[in-house]
């Protein structure tokens, strides 16, 4: 294929995939219906995403949470930004 043609293919994949992501109340529908579910089901571990949702919109997306690694039987800390974008590996 012509190498023009396969980047304006993956340039119109990537403004969907885009489009689908940025579509915030879509998930946040999703989001607060998984919430109930969740809540449901396991109360504690909905609190834990309850407060973390919390943390994140006060610190813009980042906050830090512990692992729990049974092989080693230690925490790890782990820092998230919600808003950071990664490398995509090919």
């Amino acid at each position: 294929m012509n190498r023009k043609l396969i980047l304006k293919q993956r340039l119109k994949h990537t403004e969907k995939w885009i489009e689908g992501f940025l579509d915030i109340e879509k998930h946040r529908e999703i989001s607060k219906k998984a919430l109930k579910n969740l809540n449901k089901d396991r109360p504690i571990l909905g609190l834990v995403f309850f407060a973390c949702s919390i943390v994140s919109d006060i610190t813009n997306g980042k906050y830090n949470v512990l692992k729990w690694d049974k092989q080693e039987r230690k925490y790890y800390p782990i820092e998230i930004n919600l808003y950071e974008k990664g490398e995509i590996d090919d």
